[in-house]
């Protein structure tokens, strides 16, 4: 278990960008977006902003259990494959105006660590509030799976390993 909760921590470190899956019962269609994040532990969370007339947006409010997915491949030059990967399920809201300081200042931290350069790059918390059209979101993961590469380089099998939330919030303590 030890590496696919490493194979977890190395996805949620160096991935920025997640695919997120949404539901709109009333159509009885589901939409996926492609979403820049930042990483939160206990519980594990996935931080974004997006625009509140984006169609994943408003489908979090009718319906705000989502799916997702992180990956990272690339085809090395004997032609085979390096593929890291995870799938989760969880639920996902806008952030009320109480948690909009304290979420916007770990984002944007997380987002540019050198001061300068988040000065000169993070938009005024004032595009988040009021009228403003952007909101920032969480979805707080419910069951997380990694892609198993040990599976597939071995027998070619497509095969998910389910990490413990628990495991992986207790090792998040330790890193």
């Amino acid at each position: 278990m030890k590496k696919y909760i490493q194979n977890s921590f190395d996805l949620l470190s160096n991935i920025r960008f997640f695919n997120l899956s949404t539901h709109d019962p009333d159509a009885d269609s589901v939409w996926s977006s492609t979403i820049f994040y930042i990483p939160k532990y206990n519980p594990l969370t996935l931080i974004w902003y997006s625009k509140q007339e984006t169609r994943h947006s408003r489908e979090l409010y009718n319906s705000p259990r989502v799916s997702g997915t992180i990956y990272s491949s690339q085809v090395l030059p004997d032609s085979s494959l390096d593929l890291a990967g995870s799938q989760f399920i969880g639920y996902a809201r806008q952030i009320s105006d109480g948690q909009l300081q304290e979420t916007y200042d770990y984002f944007f931290l997380k987002t540019y660590p050198d001061e300068n350069i988040r000065k000169k790059k993070a938009r005024p918390i004032s595009d988040y509030q009021g009228n403003a059209p952007r909101r920032f979101y969480e979805l707080e993961i419910q069951a997380w799976w990694v892609y198993d590469s040990d599976a597939w380089s071995q027998n070619q099998d497509d095969d998910r390993v389910q990490v413990p939330l628990s495991e992986l919030l207790s090792s998040a303590k330790i890193q």
